[in-house]
């Protein structure tokens, strides 16, 4: 197969055999071939088919198949040309091109030549300029080939081209008259090479869950420690008994008026109920991690001071790796870098597969603070699960004058394969932000509860805020913490104000009272419709939620599923948003670290509304009959309502 994969061996003929693409190799006398669907895997993020070996029958059974030809030099021309039509014209000037899962900065040199780079290895005094989607490029190139094909005048429309220089994707398959790309993959044919083998897993297990987080983590935080174990009980209790909400007698038509909640008396409330963190900032969406991960990437090499991430989980596959190296050789470049990540997850990625294909010679680390700290400058701490509790806030900050926050970790699956979301803020909110990263960062260093408390009460260093500008619109923070659920009171209140409109985006939806809510809210004539993962990571929260859609779907809520896993966590009430960390379930609103934003600029919920909801609803399959759920459903609802 690695002979295949970097072309050391050649095919001997292509072709099209019921709907799947046969290349076919004669090695040591004998006949074989690689067998690829010619249909896209959209799942993957790209266009992508898996190449699979077979045997070849004693009889020549495809003498009739249709031919396919193999291209090879020519290809390399083709990208070539397509890529110099997107080159700026002046020096210093560069554009971000998505190829494939691989992202470029196509850039002109000082001297006007062109210069094509990772993006994570990008000189940080390009400027850029644009941007071209992988989607868009992909469109690009099949209209650049299929004009080289037309002047050619070549009879063939389908074509395998030869890619010399991308890792375990050696072919791609084009046909000019159905309009298919689909790039053909190599299995992983080979054993993936790991630091820590299954007796190490054990150990670090049992340390980190028992010794780090149930006895260290108790001594250095008392107060802490009693507090989320109180949460935990509060929370497990309150969630166990939730009032009896039956079904709607009658679903009324929806309100026709237009007339929406008052948002300045909202505020108000807010204001006195739940938070008064309030504070300006230029705010941008970040849909997906080809928004995200790019604009953090290019932050991250043009960061002049500091680099700081604070993440539930920084996986140790080869996108996580990427980012690892980035950051360690900002660190060695003088910058300021600290990832803050969870202790549990941190021992349970080790032992995870990559989810995508990676190269022969990558060893999978230890775990990711280990590897960051490896003869680097670059510091990393964890946040230890006393009560098997967590730390599930995200936030990344650059230079304290650029912050991003939402849904997204560090990982393959947030880069390519999930659909997630973030936001990313400039202005005095950063400075607040900056504030609660130093916090979390002492309170897990050794010092614990009296870190946090002198960092809290005593430093000012984080305490330099950006300066408020035209323009800006008011964020509001708000958390949920030991004996504060303030992201959850604030939605449940909003559930109950709204007159117009409630949707929401979550991957895990397992509060009673705010389906209650909910149903309310729709015998009031509510628009209520809720996205849910159609493809869930965790089983009983997919078995939870077919539970809620029921129940929610035969009360007049419109309830979709999207066409993959969602892990966005979004909402709209009326004209206010919410969006960040937070799940709806017991922990997340209850017993977790979290932080979300509540914004009520008209621009931004517009925004959100149209970029992420209606394209979510555009993309989902909307619920017309009842889902099957086994008989034990009851039992499913009482666990995942204390999860």
């Amino acid at each position: 197969m690695r002979s295949i994969e970097t072309h050391q061996l050649l095919p001997q003929r292509v072709f099209l055999w019921k709907d799947n693409v046969y290349i076919q190799y004669v090695y040591d006398g004998e006949t074989f071939y690689f067998v690829a669907s010619q249909t896209p895997d959209e799942k993957k993020g790209a266009s992508y088919s898996l190449l699979r070996p077979k045997r070849a029958s004693s009889s020549d059974k495809y003498a009739s198949a249709l031919p396919v030809t193999p291209v090879g030099k020519e290809w390399g021309e083709v990208v070539k040309e397509t890529l110099l039509s997107l080159l700026p014209e002046r020096a210093g000037e560069g554009r971000v091109v998505f190829i494939r899962n691989y992202e470029t900065l196509l850039y002109r040199r000082a001297d006007g030549t062109a210069d094509l780079t990772d993006l994570s290895s990008s000189p940080a005094d390009v400027r850029i300029v644009g941007r071209v989607s992988a989607q868009e490029f992909d469109e690009m190139l099949f209209t650049s080939l299929k004009n080289q094909i037309s002047h050619s005048g070549t009879p063939y429309t389908r074509f395998l081209l030869r890619l010399d220089r991308v890792p375990l994707t050696p072919f791609i398959y084009v046909d000019t008259e159905k309009g298919l790309m689909t790039a053909l993959q190599m299995p992983p044919y080979y054993e993936l090479e790991k630091e820590m083998g299954r007796l190490g897993f054990s150990a670090s297990f049992l340390w980190s869950f028992v010794v780090k987080s149930h006895f260290v983590g108790v001594i250095k935080a008392p107060f802490t420690s009693v507090g989320r174990l109180a949460s935990l009980a509060g929370g497990s209790l309150y969630t166990a008994l939730p009032p009896l909400s039956g079904d709607l007698k009658e679903v009324p038509p929806l309100n026709a008026s237009g007339e929406e909640m008052n948002l300045a008396e909202f505020n108000a409330w807010l204001d006195k109920k739940v938070s008064r963190q309030n504070y300006k900032a230029f705010a941008k969406l970040l849909i997906n991690g080809e928004e995200f991960f790019p604009h953090f990437i290019l932050a991250s090499q043009r960061a002049k001071h500091s680099i700081f991430v604070r993440a539930y989980i920084f996986t140790t596959d080869p996108y996580g790796i990427k980012i690892a190296d980035l950051l360690k050789t900002r660190a060695a470049d003088g910058i300021d870098v600290r990832v803050l990540t969870d202790e549990l997850n941190t021992v349970l990625n080790s032992a995870k597969q990559p989810q995508l294909n990676y190269g022969p010679d990558f060893v999978m680390p230890k775990n990711i603070k280990s590897y960051l700290r490896k003869k680097s400058r670059a510091k990393a701490r964890t946040h230890y699960n006393t009560w098997a509790t967590f730390d599930h806030t995200k936030v990344y900050l650059i230079d304290r004058e650029l912050a991003y926050t939402g849904g997204m970790n560090v990982g393959e699956e947030y880069r390519y394969t999930w659909h997630d979301m973030m936001v990313a803020l400039r202005g005095p909110v950063v400075g607040r932000l900056v504030k609660n990263f130093y916090e979390a960062w002492s309170f897990n260093g050794w010092g614990g509860d009296f870190a946090f408390a002198y960092r809290k009460l005593f430093s000012k260093k984080m305490r330099t805020a950006n300066q408020e500008e035209p323009g800006m619109i008011d964020v509001r923070l708000m958390y949920t913490k030991p004996a504060a659920a303030q992201i959850y009171h604030a939605q449940l209140e909003a559930v109950k104000r709204a007159k117009k409109r409630i949707y929401m985006e979550n991957a895990y939806f397992s509060d009673d009272r705010l389906v209650g809510e909910l149903i309310k809210a729709r015998g009031r004539g509510v628009d209520v419709r809720v996205i849910l993962p159609g493809e869930n990571d965790v089983g009983i929260m997919d078995k939870n939620n077919q539970i809620m859609a029921n129940k929610l779907w035969r009360n007049g809520v419109r309830v979709y599923f999207y066409k993959g896993m969602s892990h966005v966590k979004a909402a709209l009430y009326d004209g206010w948003a919410v969006v960040g960390s937070a799940n709806f379930d017991k922990m997340s609103l209850f017993v977790n670290q979290e932080m979300s934003l509540g914004i009520s600029d008209p621009a931004f919920v517009a925004e959100l509304e149209e970029r992420l909801f209606e394209k979510d609803f555009a993309d989902s399959d909307e619920m017309h009959a009842p889902r099957d759920v086994a008989w034990t459903a009851f039992v499913v609802d009482a666990l995942a309502n204390q999860l």
